[in-house]
């Protein structure tokens, strides 16, 4: 048996940044990172008069084994939604690129920890969305050319500032190409020439892109980064987020 934790900071502000980390157990350093920086960040947060909302490590079984699901190995376990694609006939978790869908369904996760952390989100940050979503993760394998990137949706200028402070911790991964399975097709993507992906995967982050959240990031980091590095890439995502979600709702006021 394992205990869930949530921290919810600054419970009295509106404008939100909802954070989530541990998806994946062998990602070990995304949970860690958190905790080192949480106080800092909750400083920061207060300051600038947001709201945080952190899920600190959402697979702690995984998390113990360092295996990527679950201890009963539920997996895929960051599916929050499927698209309905050739009419709506075929359901599946990944776009392609330009693929045109017709539906978008939310499903209930095989893991149970994540049935947990969908409850409590869909009944208490759902309505509204929280403004910012930054899913932490990190990268096992593949990165040839780098240490860090980002899975975006939108307003690439505005995380490309971001990217410009974090190639002053670690280097920025660039142009790398790979490819995943999903629903029984195999789907190619690549990390551009900024550092970015724009994949729609169902994921938590794509949820509340599709739902209304202005800002949706999953930040990656190697796992073969320095939990040093880390924790610093991490802190710069959540401060800058931070920052954008609060001018941005400043404006709204005047």
């Amino acid at each position: 048996t394992y205990r869930l934790y949530k921290t919810v900071i600054n419970p009295w502000y509106k404008k939100t940044l909802l954070i989530t980390t541990g998806f994946h157990g062998e990602e070990f350093n995304g949970p860690i990172s958190l905790l080192n920086i949480m106080d800092e960040a909750a400083a920061f947060a207060k300051t600038w008069h947001v709201r945080l909302i952190d899920y600190i490590c959402i697979n702690p079984s995984g998390f113990e084994l360092h295996e990527r699901y679950n201890a009963s190995d539920k997996g895929p376990n960051n599916y929050f939604m499927l698209y309905g694609i050739s009419g709506g006939t075929k359901k599946v978790g990944i776009l392609k690129k330009d693929e045109i869908y017709s539906t978008t369904d939310r499903v209930e996760s095989p893991a149970k920890e994540v049935r947990f952390l969908q409850k409590d989100i869909y009944e208490n940050y759902f309505y509204p969305v929280p403004y910012g979503v930054l899913d932490i993760h990190q990268q096992e394998g593949y990165l040839k050319t780098g240490e860090v990137f980002a899975y975006i949706f939108n307003r690439r200028p505005v995380y490309q500032r971001i990217m410009k402070k974090l190639e002053k911790i670690a280097k920025i991964a660039k142009n790398d190409r790979t490819y995943t399975f999903d629903c029984g097709r195999k789907i190619f993507y690549k990390i551009d020439e900024d550092g970015f992906v724009f994949l729609n995967d169902g994921s938590i982050t794509d949820m509340f892109y599709r739902y209304g959240s202005k800002y949706a990031v999953a930040a990656e980091t190697k796992t073969t980064l320095p939990l040093e590095k880390v924790s610093a890439i991490n802190l710069v995502w959540i401060k800058e987020l931070i920052k954008l979600i609060a001018r941005d709702t400043e404006r709204k006021k005047r």
